[in-house]
């Protein structure tokens, strides 16, 4: 599936994480990432952790998103795993109900991916 055909993807059981297209305007910084270098955001009650790799001129994510434990009181329970492709420029939202969102966009090449923190938007 790409993300130009992805408008919003509701994850069960992690949240209620969101996925979807919107515009830079509303974020803040952003932390530049390279190949296979860890991506790593608590969105709430949520966590994402992940990679990304340069395949066939493409930006292919992987995130896995779990609820954030602590440990020493619980085992984690299974994480979901998403993945998916964007072309370079292409964005793409992930965030929770409850907290901050992640602005992830496709660098020149696919040599990069750009991860803008901020809050959710109404």
């Amino acid at each position: 599936m790409s993300i130009s055909t992805l408008r919003h993807i509701a994850i069960a059981g992690a949240g209620a994480l969101l996925l979807s297209v919107q515009t830079a305007s509303s974020f803040a910084p952003t932390e530049v990432y390279r190949e296979t270098q860890a991506i790593d955001y608590v969105l709430g009650s949520t966590r994402a952790t992940g990679y990304f790799q340069t395949v066939a001129g493409q930006c292919l994510l992987t995130l896995m998103i779990a609820e954030v434990v602590d440990l020493d009181r619980a085992a984690p329970e299974s994480a979901a795993r998403l993945r998916f492709a964007m072309q370079p420029g292409q964005a793409a939202v992930v965030g929770s109900e409850e907290g901050p969102e992640m602005l992830l966009t496709c660098g020149a090449k696919a040599a990069t991916l750009q991860v803008t923190r901020a809050q959710a938007q109404p």
